[in-house]
Order: structure tokens, then sequence, then C-alpha cells
């Protein structure tokens, strides 16, 4: 008899199902979670029941799959397109903040050694940093265009002011005994009116035609009264004859000035107009400079350099220019403040200062941007030209590597020669605009200058006080008021010597 064997109906494990392999709670959490999704209705308060964990799995699968599941994908998918619009915006923000100095960080080793490169006094033999030949050319890629480093236009040239050389500047630019005279008599009122720390005021109880309290700016008074001293050849040390006796009140002047240099390499203070803040900074890094230049005293590099990096750092990158307030992302920018910048880069470049080609490419923009006509606006707001602004302007161009072949420099010069020097009514009277157009016709030479000089010259040595304390200085009241009564005689009178300094204070930038 055969043997019957009874085996067991074994029935084939089955696989979980989707939805059971999705569930991986455990029970407990599953019935708190159907409790958020659903409310308390109909539910056990246990999941001892075998048979209705299986259901509350299910729900809770599907549950989570119709409810959580879009809120998950929405959140992931808005927090990469955040993650990918703030790559985009730091690599934007990385493109339009160059460092500071905007392309000095990168220059080739030679041109980096020039910037801190104490003067030579063999001439010869000094490295020039406007001499390129030879150095690696900056690219910002492999396929980029090359990047000029540097300008072609020359830096400010100083030497006219040596003393022993005096007769000579004098005569080839059309002065003469009684222009020393004026000058000389013009810094011994300045001496007068030195405070006892040193510093300079436009406002001051020490004159009479004082400018107002709120116009009341030391650091620019003092830097002011400097360039009138050292624009006839005084520096600290001065021994020569016609000079020694201003040596000592330049000397504390210059310390005075070097005190109020901050950190960042800006001359103001927290007491300084928000309408003067770069015109005081420009108008110290001007003085720094040339004193650096003049006496070759390397003491002067280190302030000199933080002054003039502050200038090109705070350059507006999107007009071009300077505006009173240092804003490098403003759009608002004035010929006025921009043209005295200029100046100081152009004097920290004649210290031996590298300046961006790109520095000075942007306020050739800039100017192009004032350009009506052969005149120039003071601000792009403005619909009307200025006359100031388009002698100040003229004498940027200059700087920038406009010559006499030019024929906008010689309309422009036509505008000036339009509106000659004069006393005779208070708004012929403007000294800020004879100083600018004394400056751009002394360089465009010829006889638009003689012109020029004849008027300007007679003008003011007519109407220089010559008796009482006050000799030697301009009234900015009499015999008409000045367009910039506003910061009194010490303003006037020196930029009244500046004028008169004008035969060796730079030397000719056109042959």
């Amino acid at each position: 008899m055969s043997k019957i064997l009874i085996v067991p109906h074994l029935e084939p494990k089955r696989p979980p199902s989707r939805q059971e392999r999705k569930n991986v709670f455990s029970d407990e959490t599953n019935l708190r979670l159907l409790r958020l999704l659903h409310g308390n209705a109909h539910l056990p308060d246990s999941l001892d029941n075998i048979a209705i964990p299986r259901n509350l799995q299910l729900e809770l699968a599907a549950a989570i799959r119709q409810r959580l599941l879009p809120w998950f994908w929405s959140i992931f998918l808005h927090i990469a397109v955040l993650v990918i619009l703030a790559h985009i915006l730091f690599s934007v923000a990385q493109f339009e903040t160059p460092d500071i100095l905007s392309g000095i960080a990168n220059i080739p080793v030679q041109l980096e050694q020039a910037l801190v490169a104490p003067l030579v006094g063999d001439h010869e033999s000094a490295p020039n940093p406007l001499d390129t030949a030879g150095s690696p050319t900056v690219a910002d890629e492999a396929t980029a265009p090359l990047v000029e480093l540097l300008h072609p236009s020359p830096g400010l040239d100083f030497s006219g002011r040596d003393p022993n050389l005096r007769d000579v500047m004098l005569g080839g630019g059309g002065g003469g005994g009684q222009t020393d005279e004026a000058v000389l008599a013009g810094l011994r009122w300045l001496v007068r009116v030195q405070q006892p720390d040193g510093a300079w005021h436009f406002a001051s109880n020490d004159f009479p035609q004082a400018a107002s309290p709120r116009q009341e700016d030391p650091i620019a008074a003092t830097a002011m009264a400097l360039l009138a001293f050292q624009g006839f050849g005084v520096t600290p040390n001065s021994q020569h004859p016609l000079l020694a006796d201003f040596a000592r009140p330049v000397r504390r002047g210059r310390d005075w000035l070097l005190q109020q240099q901050n950190p960042d390499g800006s001359f103001h203070s927290p007491s300084t107009p928000d309408n003067h803040r770069f015109y005081s900074h420009a108008l110290c890094t001007i003085a720094i400079c040339e004193l650096l230049v003049m006496t070759g005293d390397e003491t002067l590099r280190e302030p000199a350099q933080r002054a003039i990096a502050y200038c090109i750092e705070h350059q507006s990158i999107r007009s071009g220019g300077w505006r009173y307030w240092p804003d490098r992302y403003s759009d608002q920018s004035d010929v006025s403040v921009t043209g005295w910048v200029l100046l100081a880069l152009k004097s920290g470049q004649a210290a031996g200062m590298a300046i961006p080609a790109e520095t000075y490419h942007r306020v050739t923009g800039f100017l192009d941007e004032m350009m009506v006509g052969n005149q120039y606006k003071y601000r792009a707001e403005e619909p009307e030209p200025r006359r100031a602004m388009t002698a100040q302007a003229l004498l940027c161009r200059i700087l920038l590597g406009w010559n006499r072949d030019e024929p906008r420099l010689a309309m422009g010069v036509q505008v000036l020669l339009d509106n000659m020097p004069s006393f005779a009514e208070h708004y012929s009277r403007d000294s800020y605009y004879w100083f600018f157009a004394t400056q751009t016709l002394y360089h465009y030479g010829g006889t638009e200058w003689d012109a020029w000089n004849t008027a300007i010259r007679e003008e003011l040595l007519r109407h220089q006080e010559r008796f009482g304390a006050e000799a030697g200085s301009w009234n900015p009241q009499r015999p008409v008021r000045d367009q910039w009564l506003q910061y009194g005689r010490l303003y006037t009178t020196c930029m009244s010597l500046y004028i008169l300094e004008v035969y060796y204070r730079h030397k000719r930038l056109l042959p």
C-alpha cells in the first residue's frame, strides 16, 4: 500500500504591494498622521486589531501621496530656483565690484613696483610707469581683448616752480614783476590768518568778509592755503631767500593736514558739510601729491597713495565721474567735483603713481555726456551748459589728451574768450570760472592766451587790497560781489593767487 504523504498547503509569499512598501511609519505614527489629516472621527483609539492597521496604512499612503507630496515637490522646486538666482546674482556682483584700484590689483609686477617705488634722484635711471614695453598684458580670459593698463596722457609737471627759473617762467608766460609782488603780498596775508594749530579756516574772526559758519571747512581751507604757497614754489624746507619766510607756515599746515587723514585714505571730518566732502578730499590729495613731487619726501608717499586709491575706488562705475558723496554705484556725478578729482589723479601720476586707463576712460565718457555743442553742463539733469563748467571741462580734456588740432577745443576756447573777466558787474565776477579758464587758456597758448592773460592780470592787480590788515587779499564783496561770496575772503584770495601763479604752477601741456 502506497503511503500518502500529507503536505501542508504552502501559500507562496506575496510580495508587498506598492502601497505597503511606501508605508514606513509605526502604527502609532500612522494613527496620529491620519488624525491630523482627517480628524478624530471614525478612528480607533489604538491599532491592536490587525485588520485595521492594514486599511489605515493604505489610506495613509494615499493621503500622503495626495496631500503631502505636492507640497514637498513645490518646496523643493522653489528652493532650487532661489539657489540658482542667488548664484547668478553673486556672479554679477563679483563682476561689477572689482578690487580697489579697479585693475591695478592685477597689474604686472613692473607696474606694481612702480606704485610703491620711491622717487629716484637720478631721473634717467628711474623707472617710467608709463613705459609698458616688455611688460606682460593682463587679460581677463585667454580669449579676452587686451586691456590697456595706463593712459597715454601725461601727469602734471611742477618743475617750473623752481625759484631759480621764476624769471624765465614769468617772462615766457606773460607775467611780470608786479605779478610776483601781488603773490607775495597774498601769501603774507595767509600767514597772518593761519591758526595756532597750523590750520586755516573759511569762517574766521581774524578777517572781515569771512565765510558763513555753515560753509566752515578747515580741511579744505588748509589745503587751499597750502596750494597757494606750493604754487609759488614753497616747501616745508625752503631756504631760497624769496621763499624761506613761508617754510614754517607750510610745515605747520602740512603737519595739521596729515593728521586729518582717515584710515581709509579720505580727508574729511564729521563736521565737513556734505557738499564739500569730495572737494575737500581732492584738494588735500593735490596738496600732498604736490609736496611729494616737490620735496621727494618719501614719508608722504603712503598717505598720498591712500588718498589716490580712495579717489579711484569711489569713481562712479555708472556715470564715470564723482560727486559730493563717495558712491561708486551712483549715477549722480558733476563736472565740478570730477574736475578737481582729475587734477588730484594727475598730481598723483606726476608723483609716480600708476592710474588705471579705465579710470581716465570713464572720465572721458562722462565729459562726452555733459557736452552740449561746444559747452558743458554741470550735471546730466541740467538742460543748459554753464561757462564755469565749460572752462573746467576743457582743462580736463587737455589733461586727457586733447591738443590744439582738436576743433572742439578751439571752439570751446572761443566760448571762454566771449566771456572775458571783469569786475564791472556781479554776473561777470566769478573767481571759480576765472581760475579754470586761466588754466585752460594758459595750456592752449597763442593769441588766445595773450588776450585772456592781459585782461585777468590787470583786473586782479587792480582790485587787490593794498592797505591795512587785509593788504594782499581780495574782498569778495567789493567792488562787486563774487559769485562765490559764501566761501568768503580766504577762498577768493586763494583762487586769485592760483591765477597769478599760472606762469609757473604747471608747465604747459600743449606745444
